[in-house]
């Protein structure tokens, strides 16, 4: 895959042949070697809580017995491995699901309404902590309820994870359509994070990650575009960050000025 078609001629159609047939192998190189990685990485994510999970077993069959306070202890680190792979197992089918290109529902899909139910969903599952939203407008984006939540959901998960204080979601309705932004007060995102942020398996400080299988911020990237909108982060250290989808505007709510 790495050989290319030698052409020294003319730049005739012959020409423009050769450079479009070496620039898809050029790509499908890449791609090869994305596909590589990713089974590497998910091999290894499988690996560590599956020899977790086996080598704890191993010794809940030492001989003698271990003390009822080390058997629940190893079965509670059990508990835990096995959930993780649950998360990631799950995380994988829905990023595989995303990047099938699958097709998902276009309806229209009130802002205020889901970043109200998103936020009460988030409160929820964090009720100590402070989640609240701003600015919210009376528009309507064209998308997938449930995978537009889930995006938010993910956004709003990983803001959790990385600051103790204030988490707000706002939206805002721009030319180029809708945009709903999760703000957060934590500890912000170094340059040299900020790049790959979106990568699967990255996680930035895996000291403070142990639970995130990395795969989060890619499926809602892969969600975002596979309903036509975008994703960005803005990031300043010690100040907090902001993720913001963009959306396509349902026709109904265009307002030209």
């Amino acid at each position: 895959m790495s050989r290319r078609v030698r052409y020294a001629g003319p730049n005739d159609e012959l020409g423009q042949l050769a450079t479009t047939f070496n620039t898809m192998l050029a790509e499908l190189e890449v791609a090869y070697q994305q596909q590589q990685q990713f089974v590497a990485d998910v091999s290894h994510e499988l690996r560590t809580p599956l020899t977790t999970i086996r080598g704890n077993l191993e010794l809940l069959h030492r001989r003698p017995p271990i003390c009822d306070e080390d058997r629940a202890e190893i079965l509670s680190d059990m508990r835990e491995e096995s959930e993780r792979l649950i998360r990631l197992v799950n995380d994988l089918l829905m990023l595989a699901h995303a990047d099938a290109r699958q097709p998902l529902k276009s309806e229209s899909v009130p802002v205020k309404m889901l970043i109200q139910d998103v936020c009460h969903q988030a409160k929820f599952l964090a009720s100590d902590r402070s989640i609240a939203y701003a600015q919210l407008p009376d528009a309507t984006v064209v998308g997938d309820r449930d995978a537009l939540k889930q995006v938010l959901l993910i956004l709003i998960d990983n803001a959790l994870k990385h600051t103790t204080g204030r988490i707000t979601v706002t939206a805002q309705v721009i030319e180029a359509g809708v945009t709903i932004s999760v703000h957060d007060t934590g500890p912000g995102i170094g340059s040299d994070i900020l790049s790959h942020l979106f990568e699967r398996f990255h996680r930035g400080d895996s000291r403070l990650n142990q639970e995130d299988s990395g795969l989060g911020l890619a499926i809602a990237k892969a969600l975002v575009e596979a309903q036509g909108g975008t994703i960005t982060v803005e990031s300043q250290v010690e100040l907090g960050s902001v993720f913001t989808v963009t959306l396509p505007q349902a026709a109904l709510d265009y307002d030209p000025v």
